[in-house]
């Protein structure tokens, strides 16, 4: 891609010349000797601006030469220079309010000297007879509000014209003949040139609905040019168990996590843009691969046939050129956003456009992108008659098709767009993007402009979306979870033109000694390797860098120090994921430092230095396990926006640092514990935190002396709101301070999440009850003590209500609650009575609610939990239809609780029986005596039963095919156990702490009549003397026998050799038992464990009478604990 990069400068020009205006008006400009030169400067970038529109448009033509873009280059980096200059001396002059005089005498010579320079280069434009374009320094802020935004994106994992190519590769992966031969893995590769669709066809593959069905595990890993190992294999067991696995984990283990996982399993696993030069690199993975199952599939996807050479068993597929007709297809949807803006005219040059893109939907989709929106006759006619089309990259030949439509692509888009793309080169291929992360890292390097009123984040997600809807990214859509990443072509574009600015420095591959390089990624393996410290030596005007969390890090005793000493204009820093303990002081001379990243990092205390970065936006520190404090001065960094903790730091954190209330911009808190007593720990704090987003925990509210100061009401933003006052007794004073204080304490009316703990008020305030909350989503009500009633009748959208420690609760007036579709209610000893009708309602849960007698009618209820309701009798059953707007009824009328899945009743002595039309899948009774009967549910999966007075409910077990666990426990007078009814299904049983019961068979074959059991508990039976004689089912593959005091014998001559299926068995406390059957154990069982079990653990010792029962066991464990 050499020689096709543009320079654009407008965008630090603009820059450039709205903080020079800014400076000369304030203070600053008051500094000796530093006005007139500022002055001059701005005159200056006034001129260049109104010539920059027409150098950049003319920096390709051939008439100007290579001088222009040389001109233009240079421009650039004097810059960036007087940009750093500035932005030092800035800030600078905000923190040096006391020692005015020193600063400027120091500061003064720079800035002099810098700006002789921007003169000389200034004075060369006259050199090239440039035009003066008078809008030149608004056409780009204009070219922002004019752009043509939209809610809904283009969706890039759209395909048109692949079904073909999808149906037969599915085909080719399902058929019995890709099964893999002996001693082999099958392996179909997808080849074709860039641009084709690989990627996307293989995404449909993926999660094509036959596919998921016929195979219960799939991953995909990205591979790129680096085909490592380690890599990849981290990668398909973090796919696999959606968890991050350690950059730090050896070979060996993740080789072991691999057979855990997948070993003997069938499995598709894609391997997406692989690139792999000789067998050697190929044959380890292939054989780590072939532990997998007979019907295991890999799906490669490749620009080189060569991949298909090395690792194809399959008949690799080669993906075609998109066919015309569907390319215009796929442009005309991505460019018209519906057909009545496109004319004849229009469709006729988008037709020729289209078929300048030679089949490749990448190139469709960017000229798409390019045009969307757009009806000007004459754009579209430049755009096909743009010399880029004749572009040729001799050194790539299986590319030149694409380049001319993306370089085209890239070339209109607003410059604004194009620092913040080609900042995106500094990342690896294939790097999975976060938006949010993107655009805390274009605010560091001020790459966004603002749009009125929107804040700096708003305008980057406009950026950010501006550049998805030009296809510059792509959505990954894998398994519904939404990530973006750069097509690799459009990487390599985006390394092309942001070079030498934009780099990426890896082991002994690169080297960057240029001073023009400002941003660089190390995706290095050691800070101290040679390479690394040439960076730090040559690259001292860095703005960026970057350590990308999957390569390992670590740090030698100085090399922080040395580092942070040198790169004195550095804006983005980013440690994550290292070996970092310790961060020293000299962190604090990173002046202009706006993003610093230290998550899952070992830091166990930032120093109190990193308070001097006047200029930090975001400071992240997810996963600092070690860390329990922030620095004292955190008040002071009044531009911090981002403090990004984990929820479990402010369960570790005892105290905020004093004057959090400076930090105006603050986005997330999260929690805030008021000290009355200490200076800069009042609630007052939070008056000025308008800007905070998320969640808010407010903590020990009895010691706020004015809460009407926190000034919640302004907080737009805020969406869960948690008020909390300690559980320590209290008297009348303080009753009326919490109601009081709670009403002084309403928040915004967008608020969705609410939360009050041990408010000690008797009456919740009438912001809770007017109609003010309307966006209020989830209400939680914590140990109010004191409060009788409650009402949300006037919350129009709350759909979860929790009600928990109220003890003086009595009435919920109500009668219906239409719009809840969760309600929690517990130990709330009072409460009488809760609404008779809630029809959305799907989730119940009361527990220890000693006065409530019947439940509310709830038509569409699915989960049902009533725990220790001592008066509880009434289901409340019933039947409802729906009516229209005039009353007249619709459908069927519905019983009250037929939708009901999962019902839990546990120790609610007044009920009698279970509701009459009732069909669970998940039923558990315990502790209710008067149920004597069970539903005939034939969708009923597990049944347990528990504490029941006798027997006499087990022999009520309705015979279904659909139960596979039962559980029986606790049941007294349990002697035999009972002959169960036909349960084909029945693949658990769970028979613990029966200690009544001596044998398992009420009559001959009772339990062997189980055919498909699999796995049989027996536990806490300390009368059971043996199993039975007939044996036990033969489909048992795990057996658990623990605390049976009085067994003595596993059964007669075949009870366990017969168990055929039989892998695992366990044994635990059972110190009678002294052999096996005398025929042994299955050859079939590979885990034996016996613990506690002295007599027996004897014999199977080495020279024991049953070791050679046992020889043929693989995994043996043999203890006495």
């Amino acid at each position: 891609m050499a020689e096709i990069a543009s320079i654009f400068v407008s965008p630090i020009v603009s820059k450039l010349t709205e903080t020079v205006a800014t400076l000369i008006n304030e203070e600053f400009a008051a500094i000796k000797g530093s006005k007139k030169e500022l002055e001059k400067l701005s005159s200056n970038l006034i001129t260049i601006a109104a010539v920059l529109e027409d150098a950049e448009k003319k920096q390709m033509d051939a008439a100007c030469g290579r001088s222009l873009k040389v001109w233009l280059s240079k421009l650039k980096d004097i810059a960036f220079d007087v940009e750093d200059i500035l932005d030092t001396f800035a800030t600078e002059a905000h923190l040096s309010k006391v020692r005015r005089i020193p600063f400027r005498i120091r500061m003064a010579p720079e800035i002099k000297q810098i700006l002789t320079k921007f003169d000389l280069i200034a004075k060369e434009k006259s050199n090239f007879s440039l035009s003066v374009s008078t809008d030149a320094a608004r056409s780009d802020s204009q070219s922002q509000n004019h752009f043509p935004l939209t809610n809904s994106f283009v969706d890039t994992t759209d395909v048109l014209g692949r079904d073909s190519d999808k149906d037969k590769i599915i085909d080719q992966m399902l058929s019995n003949e890709s099964d893999s031969r002996e001693g082999d893995v099958s392996v179909i590769p997808i080849t074709g040139m860039g641009g084709l669709g690989k990627t996307t066809l293989a995404q449909l593959i993926f999660n094509n609905e036959r596919v998921k069905e016929h195979f219960e595990y799939r991953m995909w890993v990205c591979v790129t040019i680096d085909f490592n190992l380690q890599r990849i294999l981290r990668g398909i067991i973090e796919f696999h168990t959606q968890m991050e696995v350690s950059n730090n984990l050896s070979m060996d283990s993740l080789l072991a996590r691999f057979k855990d996982i997948l070993a003997g399993k069938d499995f598709l696993l894609v391997l997406d843009d692989v690139w792999v030069d000789n067998y050697q690199d190929w044959e380890p993975l292939g054989n780590i691969l072939k532990l997998g199952g007979k019907g295991t599939r890999v799906l490669v996807t490749s620009r080189s046939t060569k991949v298909s050479d090395i690792m194809a068993t399959q008949t690799p597929y080669t993906l075609q050129d998109l066919p015309q007709q569907e390319c215009w297809s796929l442009f005309k949807k991505i460019a018209f956003k519906d057909n009545k803006n496109m004319s004849s005219e229009l469709e006729s040059i988008g037709r020729e456009i289209v078929g300048k893109c030679n089949g490749l939907p990448l190139a469709v989709k960017a000229m798409g992108g390019l045009l969307r929106g757009n009806v000007d006759v004459d754009k579209w006619k430049g755009i096909l008659r743009d010399s880029i089309w004749e572009l040729e990259d001799e050194k790539s030949l299986n590319k030149p098709k694409i380049l001319p439509a993306l370089k085209l692509s890239y070339d209109h888009l607003p410059s604004y767009l194009k620092q913040c793309y080609s900042y995106c080169s500094i990342f690896p291929k294939a790097y999975v993007f976060d938006r949010k992360e993107l655009v805390k890292l274009w605010m560091a390097q001020a790459f966004i402009q603002p749009r009125g009123q929107k804040s700096a984040e708003e305008t980057g997600r406009e950026y950010f979306d501006e550049l998805l809807t030009r296809s510059f990214f792509q959505t990954l859509d894998i398994d519904n979870k939404e990530r973006y990443r750069m097509h690799d072509l459009i990487h390599e574009l985006a390394v092309s033109v942001s070079s030498p600015q934009c780099c990426q420095v890896m082991d002994h591959k690169s080297c960057v000694s240029s001073q023009q390089c400002r941003h660089v990624s190390l995706l290095c393996q050691d800070l101290e390797s040679p390479t690394c410290k040439q960076v730090f030596k040559t690259c001292n005007k860095l703005r960026t860098l970057l350590l990308p969390s999957e390569y390992l890090k670590s740090f030698g005793g100085q090399t922080l120090d040395q580092m942070f000493r040198s790169l004195k204009y550095i804006r983005a820093l980013d440690l994550s994921s290292s070996l970092l303990t310790e961060l020293p002081d000299s962190v604090g001379v990173l002046k202009l430092l706006r993003y610093l990243d230290l998550s899952r990092t070992e830091i166990k205390k930032l120093p109190n230095s990193v308070c001097k970065l006047w200029n930090l936006q975001t400071l992240k520190l997810l996963g600092c396990l070690w860390l329990f404090e922030l620095p004292k001065d955190l008040g002071k960094m009044v531009n911090l926006i981002y403090l990004e903790l984990d929820d479990m730091f402010w369960f570790k954190c005892r105290e905020l640092p004093p004057r959090m209330g400076n930090l105006t911009r603050l986005q997330n808190l999260h929690a805030f514990r008021v000290l009355s007593s200490t200076p800069g720990r009042g609630i007052g704090e939070l008056k000025n935190m308008a800007d905070l987003t998320g969640k808010l925990h407010i903590s020990n509210l009895e010691n706020a002396v004015n809460a009407a100061e926190a000034k919640l009401n302004q907080k737009e933003s805020l969406q869960m709101l948690l008020l909390e006052w300690t559980d320590k007794d209290f008297n009348q004073e303080d009753e009326v301070r919490a109601e009081r204080d709670l009403n002084h304490l309403q928040p915004h009316s967008n608020l969705k999440g609410l939360a009050l703990h041990h408010f000690k008020g008797s009456n919740f305030p009438s912001w809770m009850t007017s109609g003010l909350l309307q966006n209020l989503r989830t209400l939680t009500l914590s140990h109010c003590i004191k409060c009788t009633t409650i009402s949300v009748g006037q919350l129009p959208r709350l759909r979860e209500l929790c009600i928990k420690g109220m003890l003086e609760l009595e009435e919920w007036p109500e009668d219906q609650c239409p719009t809840l579709n969760r309600l929690q209610i517990s130990t709330c000893p009072k409460l009488r009575k809760v609404p008779n009708l809630m029809l959305n309602l799907t989730v119940l849960k009361i527990k220890k609610c000693d006065s409530l007698k019947a439940l509310p009618m709830a038509p569409y209820l699915m989960f049902l939990i009533l725990i220790d309701n001592l008066v509880l009798e009434d289901w409340h059953e019933g039947t409802l239809t729906a009516v229209d707007e005039q009353r007249n009824p619709i459908g069927q009328p519905r019983p009250s609780l037929i939708g009901v899945l999962e019902l839990k009743l546990q120790n609610c002595p007044n009920i009698q029986a279970l509701p009459r039309i009732f069909f669970p899948q998940k039923l558990e009774i315990r502790g209710c005596v008067q149920v004597t009967s069970l539903p005939v549910s034939q969708r009923l999966q597990h049944l347990a039963l528990e504490m029941c007075s006798s027997d006499a409910l087990l022999r009520e077990i309705p015979s279904t095919n659909s139960l596979y666990s039962l559980v029986i426990s606790k049941i007294s007078n349990l002697t035999c156990f009972p002959k169960l009814p036909h349960l084909p299904g029945l693949k658990s049983l769970y028979i613990s702490e029966c200690e009544d019961l001596s044998s398992l068979s009420e009559e001959e074959g009772s339990l062997k009549s189980l055919s498909s059991l699999q796995l049989l508990s027996i536990r806490g039976c300390p009368k059971l003397e043996a199993l039975p004689d007939e044996g036990l089912p033969t489909a048992l593959e795990g057996l658990m026998i623990g605390s049976c005091s009085s067994l003595s014998s596993l059964g007669s001559k075949q009870t366990l050799k017969s168990l055929h299926s039989l892998t695992d068995m366990y044994l635990e406390d059972c110190p009678l038992i002294q052999s096996f059957p005398e025929d042994g154990l299955p050859s079939s069982l590979k885990h034996l464990e016996i613990r506690g079990c002295p007599l027996l653990t004897e014999q199977c010792q080495e020279e024991g009478e049953e070791r050679p029962k046992i020889s043929h066991v693989t995994d043996l464990e043999i203890g006495s604990i």
